[in-house]
């Protein structure tokens, strides 16, 4: 993402772009969900197979049967393909990712209500950034530890923006 494709808010200044240099297939969630879609959608195929049902039984085994393909394989295939039109940028008040396979969603976390940085190394020195739940995360970030460390400054140049001013106290 380049600084021309931003909205920026006023006074606002980009620190860092980029984009997914890594983009992994399966995640640590994908451990209990793929494991499980391949149980649905063998159970599914199963039944449709050995009980040949007919109606709402057979309407039902094909959702399920859909559902449990998508939990195996085709959650973590949009997700691979997603990342291949994400990009990233952090400027001094805001993380962006722009990301979608069909259509561009941008996705906006303030810095000051970020927690820390959470850097889980990947492969060919790539990593993935955290900062808890319901915020933005950096996947498959090349020089992880350097965007890291911008962000951690960044995070506390935010918030010590943001503090109210210390009032001294004068001895009369």
């Amino acid at each position: 993402m380049s600084a021309g494709e931003i909205d920026l808010l006023p006074g606002e200044r980009v620190l860092w772009a980029g984009e997914p240099v890594q983009r992994p297939l399966y995640v640590a969630a994908d451990g209990v969900i793929a494991p499980a879609g391949l149980i649905l959608a063998v159970a599914a195929l199963w039944f449709l197979l050995a009980k040949q049902p007919s109606g709402g039984a057979m309407a039902g085994a094909v959702v399920v049967l859909v559902i449990g393909l998508y939990g195996a394989v085709g959650r973590s295939a949009l997700r691979y393909l997603a990342l291949g039109r994400t990009t990233y940028a952090v400027t001094d008040s805001r993380i962006i990712a722009r990301s979608g396979l069909f259509r561009q969603k941008e996705r906006a976390s303030e810095l000051a209500g970020l927690s820390a940085p959470v850097l889980k190394p990947g492969p060919s020195r790539t990593g993935t950034i955290t900062f808890g739940s319901g915020a933005v995360t950096l996947m498959g970030v090349g020089e992880p530890k350097r965007v890291r460390d911008l962000l951690v400054k960044a995070i506390d140049e935010a918030k010590a923006r943001q503090a109210p001013p210390e009032t001294g106290t004068s001895a009369a």
